[in-house]
């Protein structure tokens, strides 16, 4: 036998022999892309706690609001599927491992300008704009590290009846602050540090022009020697003043100009009208005594733990908007009773509690300026309010089984539970300030109709016919060559009877090549 053809055989002996393999490696092309929740951080909006970017909202995605001049702007969450089209069922798909978690700021109307471009206020834990007459604009800031205050732009100094200088509201007094609001000529700011509370013998401080007594803060008259009551958030209008205490009355001073000191069942804060007005009873803000109402409960948003006073009141140039105090603030020292749980985890799923003194959970009230409709509160609960000048937008509060029920809202068409985290405006809407869009809580469904709309215009392409396969060629003795099995089948199903005779033939054929 020529050894050319022998070394042919054996090399398709050798090659029939080898394993093969039987499967395939699979895709690994989208494995290990993980999009985590992203914070698009605005650093002209304050007001937002980050710790609600973690929290998870039901119903609609408002998380929070802010406003300035004709302009509004909400906080949202969404988490937007990635959706994809499957050619082998030919159905939509999500690949969760692309789908999204965005928070991030949706605004409306007016343009903005920044007055202060030039300020870093990432330095700053609190900072407040306050717009007076014309151009007068002026901010101040409560400095990080420091606790000083720092403010900047316009300044009105003015001189009182006796000839004495008085400091304008860009003129900050001394000492370390936690909080600060800027109104049209004055500003005011909270302490929680007790040497600078000591030295101004009040915890709230108020600076700037005070023809119409808003600078001049209310004393407190302490009610025992336990407990001290002090000023907990203030915010400021163009001539007047309104301060959360921390028992929980709400209290406010300075022009009555449109009736901006007005609120419900208003008493004097001092022997005269003239030292302001405050609510007669603990209906406003947020628990500050742990072992009384609620402070750790984060199963719903506005109360317990995720209170947070700068979302329940908004004062502006002439109107007020305030949220009133849920039922563990309003029933207590009113003999409330628990049926399971206690009064600090009022709102916690396994908790039982109520008291006859609840009047009106969530509910907003507005007052003072009224000319385009910005102070006709509308039904319902609510967890947010913002208002400037002529116009005010709220939140509704999501549900939670205890003070804000499943019931259907007056004048909506809808229940408490279906307007949850969304948004109510109401107002003068001369900027589109009242319209905001209608779609900024729709990613997730806008993106499965773009999904549907996709398949609807994929064309499939018709499968190709197989390939025909070769004629098995195994060995001279016959193995099956008609084709009717895959090769690998047909080696597989072969062996190991075809494997001996293969070793067979390879020992003959040497034989032969040595005779």
């Amino acid at each position: 036998m020529p050894k050319s053809l022998l070394s042919m055989l054996l090399f398709l002996l050798l090659c029939a022999s080898m394993p093969t393999k039987s499967e395939f490696a699979a895709d690994q092309a989208l494995q290990g892309r993980l999009h985590g929740r992203r914070l698009l951080q605005y650093f002209g909006i304050s007001s937002f706690d980050m710790r609600e970017s973690r929290l998870v909202v039901s119903g609609g995605c408002l998380l929070d609001l802010a406003t300035s001049m004709n302009r509004a702007c909400a906080l949202i969450t969404e988490t937007v599927p990635y959706y994809y089209i499957d050619p082998t069922t030919r159905t939509i798909q999500v690949n969760q491992t692309l789908t999204t978690s965005d928070v991030r700021w949706v605004c409306w109307g007016a343009a903005y300008t920044n007055p202060f471009p030039n300020i870093d206020i990432s330095l700053y834990s609190d900072f407040s704009v306050g717009y007076g007459f014309k151009t007068m604009v002026t901010s101040c800031g409560v400095e990080i590290g420091t606790n000083f205050l720092a403010c900047f732009g316009a300044n009105d100094p003015s001189v009182s009846s006796t000839g004495a200088k008085i400091g304008g509201q860009a003129d900050p007094p001394a000492g370390k602050f936690s909080q600060v609001s800027v109104g049209g000529l004055h500003a005011c700011a909270i302490t929680n540090f007790a040497d600078t509370a000591t030295s101004y013998r009040s915890n709230l401080v108020c600076w700037g022009n005070n023809r119409m007594g808003q600078t001049t803060v209310p004393a407190i008259v302490q009610v025992s020697i336990l407990t001290t009551i002090n000023y907990t958030y203030v915010q400021l209008g163009y001539e007047y003043s309104c301060a959360l205490r921390s028992d929980n009355r709400l209290t406010c001073f300075g022009s009555d100009l449109d009736q901006s000191l007005d609120m419900p069942d208003r008493v004097l804060a001092t022997n005269t009208k003239n030292g302001g007005y405050m609510s007669s009873g603990s209906s406003y803000g947020c628990c500050h005594d742990c072992s009384q109402c609620d402070c750790s409960t984060v199963s719903h948003a506005g109360v317990g733990a995720r209170c947070l006073e700068q979302q329940r009141i908004s004062v502006t140039w002439y109107h007020t908007c305030a949220i009133r105090a849920g039922c563990d603030v309003q029933c207590q020292g009113k003999n409330p009773k628990c049926t399971s749980g206690s009064l600090s985890t009022w709102y916690a799923k396994d908790t039982s509690c109520f008291c006859n003194s609840c009047v009106r959970p969530h509910e907003m009230e507005c007052w003072g300026y009224n000319a385009w409709g910005n102070a006709n509160a509308p039904p319902g609960k609510f967890k947010v309010v913002k208002a400037d000048v002529d116009f005010t937008c709220a939140i509704y509060a999501e549900c939670n089984n205890k003070d804000v029920l499943d019931v259907v809202v007056p004048g909506t068409g809808k229940s408490q539970c279906q307007l949850a985290n969304n948004i109510v405006c109401f107002g003068r809407n001369n900027q589109g300030q009242v319209s905001p869009p209608s779609d900024m809580c729709n990613g997730a469904a806008q993106a499965r109709l773009e999904a549907e709309a996709r398949l609807n215009n994929t064309i499939f392409a018709t499968p190709a016919p197989p390939t025909p396969r070769p004629a098995c060629i195994c060995t001279p003795q016959g193995c099956d060559c008609l084709g009717e099995y895959p090769r690998l089948q047909f080696e597989s199903a072969c062996r190991p009877r075809c494997h001996l005779l293969l070793s067979l033939l390879v020992c003959g054929l040497l034989l032969l090549a040595q005779s």
